[in-house]
């Protein structure tokens, strides 16, 4: 069944001035009000105020067990899981109308933010008729909402390593190591005369702050430390240490890493190293996904046991349960990058409001189990709404009364879950629905559990979903949906 994607245009009004403006000329005085502060007042009060605004602590994940990467970024200082945004949805509000419909059906993925949250790279995968497609590099500005650079690296280019400012690219190319400057625009062959190290194991290195150098783990026991330069090759640290992971270089010049146990427990050992006086100390220990807080007093843990993720206290071992915080549409989710930032990166969302839905039919409540329409739109894909005839839900509808007429950039819909009796039910689904609006445009679209995004926003009061074509399952006779969400 092909799959129908439809990209999205949001036009995007910001307005920085009030941020940027000087004070001059702004100020009237008069004989009535001698105490009116001077331009340089006023302008250390604003930096002031600047200066004491709070940073939230936002955590970068990734969703697993769904077809396509997801990846989201949600306000880990709001406990009602509430305040979050996609980063495919992030993108789209910065793209324009030709990049949309140009990279339609492609996939991006966070590859680095900047320590202060402001700056963003990405890799755009494009799904073309060639074997090999090149990597495409976007970064953008989250503050001003812009997108600030764009490029390819070569088809043939793997394992691409991101420095912390987002201006130096390293992969590996046919056996050898490249260096690309998105500021100068110019290709370095990097050489490692003083030391033999297999260069594919860059994909998980690290950059240091001054981006001057890159270490990464090598297959040889130890740090494997890359100049560069171009000329001085590599050094190793750590020799004999069976080291497992580098996860960040902070200003300090330490490197925070992990070494394998072997004792069979599959827990690992945190380390501090610091790069110039070689001194180690140990922070902590786990297992699992896991990363820490910038400054390493808290760690975020994906506990696949359990399928929950945990917020632990390095100093103390208290652990919480955050996973309603971070929860996502995939079967469980890992942290990729924890970010302490002003941004508030939820001025990108398009939060459709909707005053109530209504449908057809719906089938009577079975045993303990309630099949309401209410349940589209209660985040749990295993409380389903179901139509309720004995055709099998062909041209049965749901309608999503907005109140008011609003901007609706796409539909996400999630297949109906039932789980009885330790089993998950083969319930009829989707396969074809025809959606109508208040300003006569209609869209049919095919296939079911993801996300349409029309080619153009579409301003509407409410959406009506006509069932046309629906795939039977062999354990329930009845449609079901299990989430519906306006984009």
């Amino acid at each position: 069944m092909r799959l129908i994607k439809a990209t999205v245009i949001i036009v995007f009004l910001m307005s920085i001035s009030a941020c940027t403006a000087t004070t001059r000329g702004d100020i009237l005085t008069s004989s009535q009000s001698p105490n009116i502060p001077s331009n340089n007042e006023v302008k250390v009060s604003k930096n002031a105020a600047k200066e004491t605004e709070k940073k939230a602590s936002w955590l970068l994940n990734g969703q697993e067990g769904v077809e396509d990467r997801v990846q989201f970024l949600t306000n880990l200082d709001d406990p009602t899981g509430k305040t979050n945004i996609r980063i495919d949805d992030l993108i789209d509000t910065m793209q324009t109308r030709e990049e949309r419909l140009k990279y339609r059906d492609s996939q991006v993925y966070v590859e680095k933010v900047t320590s202060d949250g402001i700056r963003m790279a990405i890799i755009r995968d494009v799904y073309g008729e060639q074997p090999e497609e090149p990597l495409i590099i976007e970064v953008y500005n989250l503050d001003a909402g812009v997108k600030e650079r764009e490029f390819k690296l070569p088809p043939t280019a793997q394992y691409p390593v991101i420095s912390s400012d987002l201006s130096k690219y390293l992969y590996v190319m046919d056996g050898r190591l490249y260096l690309y400057d998105a500021i100068s625009k110019r290709t370095t062959e990097l050489k490692t005369n003083k030391g033999k190290a297999d260069v594919s194991n860059i994909a998980q290195g690290v950059f240091s702050p001054d981006n001057t150098k890159l270490c990464f783990v090598d297959d040889q026991t130890g740090i494997v430390m890359l100049d560069l330069s171009g000329d001085s090759g590599t050094e190793l640290l750590l020799a004999g240490t069976d080291v497992s992971s580098i996860m960040q270089w902070d200003q300090g010049n330490r490197l925070i890493y992990t070494t394998y146990k072997k004792d069979n427990t599959f827990i690992n050992d945190i380390y501090s190293l610091d790069i110039y006086t070689g001194k180690v100390q140990f922070i902590t220990k786990n297992e699992g996904e896991f990363i820490l807080s910038p400054d390493q007093k808290k760690l975020v843990l994906a506990d696949d046991e359990v399928v929950k993720m945990f917020m632990i206290d390095v100093a103390s071992g208290k652990k919480e349960d955050i996973s309603f915080i971070v929860n996502g549409e995939g079967t469980w989710v890992v942290p990729i990058q924890w970010i302490e930032t002003k941004t508030n990166y939820m001025k990108y969302s398009n939060k459709v409001k909707v005053k109530k839905i209504t449908a057809t039919s719906t089938l009577p409540n079975q045993s303990n189990y309630s099949f309401s329409v209410n349940n589209l739109t209660d985040d749990n894909n295993l409380t389903p709404w179901c139509e309720g005839t004995k055709g099998g839900g062909v041209g049965e509808t749901v309608t999503i009364d907005l109140g008011s007429t609003q901007q609706v950039r796409g539909i996400g819909m999630v297949d109906g879950t039932m789980w009885v009796n330790n089993k998950y039910l083969d319930v009829n689904t989707i396969r074809k629905m025809k959606l109508d609006f208040s300003d006569g445009q209609s869209v049919v679209l095919e296939n079911n559990d993801t996300r349409f995004k029309f080619d153009e926003p579409i301003r509407t009061s409410f959406v009506k979903i006509t069932i046309l074509e629906v795939k039977k399952g062999t354990d329930f006779p009845n449609t079901c949906i299990g989430e519906l969400k306006l984009l």
